[in-house]
Formats: structure tokens, sequence, C-alpha cells
């Protein structure tokens, strides 16, 4: 059962992007696959520093949750697609979200289904360490922009 969620968390959530708009959604593509490398790189000082233990994976990965590469990148297309226009409401859905994941998901459904277990890092701090993204990915995004969408 554990597997199968697993595979869900990593496949089903991309199927969640059909409905919007193909157009407003090819911008943050770059911002989603750059989350997925900063949080990849946590992932893996987590496993240094034990902050947390993977209890159950998918076979073809070992210290990176399925779904940093399923779930996360699509919830972070979805914040950027329907806030990023705002960047009050940008980073406070960010933050109520990253809330959310580190003091509901995490403890409750995550380590509950034997994901991983916390161990040196508390919920607080997996919430600063989430929340620690929100800046970066808003002016990666910022430069992105400048960078290469505006200039064609």
């Amino acid at each position: 059962m554990v597997q199968l969620i697993l595979w869900a968390t990593l496949i089903v959530p991309w199927f969640l992007l059909i409905p919007l708009d193909i157009k407003r959604v090819k911008p943050f593509l770059s911002v989603a696959f750059f989350t997925l490398l900063l949080t990849s790189i946590y992932w893996q000082i987590a496993e240094v520093m034990n902050w947390w233990t993977i209890s159950n994976n998918l076979p073809f990965l070992t210290n990176v949750s399925a779904f940093n590469y399923g779930l996360s990148p699509v919830i972070t297309i979805y914040l950027f697609y329907f806030t990023y226009s705002r960047a009050v409401l940008f980073f406070a859905a960010n933050i109520a979200a990253d809330a959310f994941q580190a003091f509901v998901i995490s403890p409750f459904i995550f380590e509950k289904l034997g994901f991983y277990k916390m161990g040196t890092m508390s919920n607080l701090g997996l919430f600063l360490i989430i929340v620690s993204l929100v800046p970066i990915i808003y002016l990666y995004q910022r430069w992105y922009e400048k960078r290469f969408i505006n200039n064609y």
C-alpha cells in the first residue's frame, strides 16, 4: 500500500497541470525544476545531518522521497500560477502551504504512512527550511523572466 501511495505522489500530481493554461504554466516550469534541485540538495544535507530518515521509498530512489519529484514541483507551479503576480499573496500562500506541509502533512500523513521519520530536526525546523526557499525561488523567477522571457 505504501508503495502505491509513493508512486501516486510521484505521478498523479503531474496530471493536475492538465486543466491549467499551458502558456501560463511554461514560464514557471524553470522555477519548479529549480525548486526541485534545491529541495534535493536539502534532502542530501538531511541525510548527512540526520534531520530525517527515509523509511519507505521507491526502489530507484534512495534518500530523496518520491513526493519531491511529483507533488513538490507541481505545488510550486500552482502557487506561482495563481499568486505570482501579487507578491504579498505569493509569500502568504507559500507560508501557509509550507506550514500545512510541516505541521500537518509531515507528521500526520507522511510519518504515519512510514515515508520518513524525523530525526534531529523538529517540525518547526522543517517549516523554516521549507520557507527559506520562498524568497530564493521568487527572486529566481524574477531573474528568469527578465533574462529569458522578456527578451523574446
